[in-house]
């Protein structure tokens, strides 16, 4: 009798236990394809840059945005990084799911030649196009320096070691003949600085004006601005596809008078190709239908449009892609990823 007893008890905890199984197994699905809730919001990490970036604030803004519109969705966190390469980095490792890049150093990741790449980074995908920056080279006016042919035997400041403008334009410098005496390495904020206590003769970034650094050096000293001839440009933009032959306008900042011949690139955001399509259709969605919001966070995203999207260089996730063809626009092939079915 007590040997029943004590077959039926075991019985009855092996039950429970596979319905305690079945419920956690799905404690964080959703729907299945239908764009369902799930039972708890996914946590999800953005990665921005390093405080006072202009990824920084805009990540910040667009965490805010998406935690706002759908809190039974998604818990943002937006994550102070080292820019463009460590995000990209951790949405490879899988410690990331979204990120903001350039398309310089999204080309590198595509590759996979450069060295912080490790290899092809295939798990990378488009998501929303943010805005364009201008590649802004300055110097103290005092520096005589009025063309990049002048950086020949000067400092050079080209941001923080092995991002991708440092590697592109050491390579591109190399290519048009021009050999500075030593490049300097460091954020955008210390190179400001650097330029202002003399150590550094020029310093590059791409950025959308005003850049806080530079407008907080112009405070204190006049500032020269230095373009790009159309044979220089021309010399970029046929290296590097993602750069394009731009003009930063005049009053971007106190110094520049006039409009001035540059190149530009853009400013992504991207995401990992392990988010369900579901998820990233519904950011998408969410963002570009609340572009006002997004341009409170900062005018520069009143580019982040549709049409803009196709400005990438890398494939696109499929949740993307799924939102642009019920938007009416045709997706070019070379931005379809392998998984992509129709």
């Amino acid at each position: 009798m007590k040997k029943k007893h004590l077959v039926l008890f075991m019985a009855a905890i092996a039950a429970i236990s596979l319905i305690a199984c079945g419920e956690a197994s799905n404690s964080n699905k959703s729907d299945s394809g239908s764009g369902g809730k799930p039972s708890s919001p996914f946590r999800y990490s953005l990665g921005t840059s390093s405080s006072g970036g202009n990824f920084y604030l805009v990540g910040g803004g667009i965490a805010t945005v998406l935690n706002n519109a759908l809190p039974e969705y998604f818990t943002i966190t937006s994550e102070e990084t080292g820019g463009s390469t460590a995000n990209l980095t951790m949405i490879q490792s899988g410690e990331m799911e979204l990120g903001i890049a350039m398309t310089s150093s999204l080309a590198e990741a595509k590759e996979g030649t450069a060295e912080w790449t490790g290899g092809p980074m295939d798990k990378v995908r488009g998501m929303i196009a943010l805005y364009p920056s201008y590649m802004t080279m300055y110097s103290l006016s005092s520096s005589g320096i009025n063309n990049i042919t002048d950086f020949n035997g000067k400092i050079i400041g080209l941001g923080s070691k092995g991002a991708a403008m440092d590697s592109v334009l050491r390579g591109a410098y190399e290519i048009m003949g021009i050999k500075p005496s030593s490049i300097y390495n460091d954020g955008h904020g210390a190179t400001a600085s650097a330029v202002s206590d003399g150590q550094v003769d020029a310093a590059v970034l791409f950025a959308y004006p005003p850049f806080a650094a530079i407008s907080e050096l112009e405070a204190t000293n006049n500032l020269n601005f230095i373009g790009l001839t159309e044979d220089q440009q021309k010399q970029l933009t046929d290296m590097y596809p993602f750069y394009t032959a731009s003009t930063m306008p005049a009053g971007s900042y106190k110094g520049l008078k006039d409009d001035l011949p540059t190149v530009s690139e853009w400013n992504m955001l991207v995401c990992s190709s392990d988010v369900p399509e579901e998820y990233i259709y519904l950011i998408t969605k969410t963002l570009l239908e609340n572009n006002p919001q997004l341009i409170e966070i900062h005018k520069s995203l009143e580019y982040s449009t549709a049409e803009n999207i196709l400005n990438y260089n890398i494939p696109l996730h499929t949740g993307t892609i799924k939102y642009l063809e019920e938007a009416g626009i045709t997706v070019p092939d070379e931005l379809k990823p392998s998984e992509y079915q129709k």
